[in-house]
């Protein structure tokens, strides 16, 4: 998906899915998967990169977002300032994008 990375665990669906990652080029660094509310077993971990933000000092955060960005839930997250990336575990499929 472009600069971001999803990792997802053996075990972690029980069944073969397909599934459909989007990172829309625009303002925000944000992802979308589908199917929409597939769950997993045990978390996927998705790892975004905000390489192209102005830089700023505040961690960064994944937060869980509403089709029109709203911020429904901020995720437990570990930003990685020397590379430019934050990642989170994720319990289920939605959109996603970086907050601070």
């Amino acid at each position: 998906m472009g600069p971001h990375t999803l990792t997802i665990p053996p075990g972690a669906l029980n069944d073969t899915v397909t599934i459909t990652a989007v990172a829309p080029a625009d303002t925000v660094n944000r992802v979308q998967f589908q199917p929409q509310g597939l769950t997993f077993n045990q978390p996927a971990s998705l790892t975004m990169s905000y390489a192209n933000c102005t830089a700023t000092s505040q961690a960064k955060q994944i937060a869980y977002t509403s089709d029109a960005l709203a911020i429904l839930e901020l995720l437990a997250s570990q930003d990685d300032v020397a590379a430019q990336t934050v990642s989170a575990q994720l319990q289920h499929f939605s959109d996603y994008a970086i907050a601070w």
